[in-house]
């Protein structure tokens, strides 16, 4: 009988949490952190005074988190990098692409430039890159938007990149 009295427990619980669960839905808003200059622990690259991050050299060149998932209509906030006693922060530019575009379809014109200017990822907030600021973008439409840093070694050497899914 015990076991009976947890199983029909166990199956109470579930009928109250998966609905919960499945009727969940995005936020309206979400924040990223674009190249944060504290993650990861500082590792001299070259001659002083060149410290970056982690031996992984990924710290410094990722969004955080990766994957954020809104409501159409809602807005991701990007902070990008930001000024640390520590270390310099490394300058970053946001854009986002176009609903569908994947990380190997983004046009990269001319190889050797610092940026990358891809008509289909266009700039999200200042030019020229910066090592510290807040821009913002909202989303209307749901789709998969690839967000990257516009920065051309910073995309292809270090696939500083991520995804706004759009519900």
């Amino acid at each position: 009988m015990t076991r009976r009295v947890g199983g029909a427990l166990l199956v109470a619980a579930l009928a109250v949490v998966v609905p919960a669960a499945v009727m969940a839905g995005p936020d309206g808003a979400a924040s990223v952190d674009f190249g944060n200059p504290d993650v990861g622990s500082p590792n001299q690259v070259g001659p002083p005074p060149i410290v970056i991050h982690d031996a992984s050299i990924n710290a410094q060149f990722n969004l955080v988190p990766r994957t954020v998932v809104i409501a159409a209509g809602g807005t991701v906030t990007f902070t990008v990098g930001g000024l640390t006693d520590r270390r310099p922060p490394v300058p970053h530019q946001v854009a986002v692409c176009k609903s569908g575009i994947g990380p190997d379809d983004v046009v990269i014109a001319n190889p050797t430039a610092l940026l990358i200017n891809d008509p289909n990822c266009p700039v999200v907030g200042g030019v020229p890159p910066s090592p510290s600021t807040i821009v913002s973008k909202q989303f209307t439409e749901p789709g998969r938007y690839l967000v990257i840093c516009n920065l051309r070694p910073h995309f292809t050497e270090f696939n500083m990149y991520g995804w706004v899914t759009v519900k």
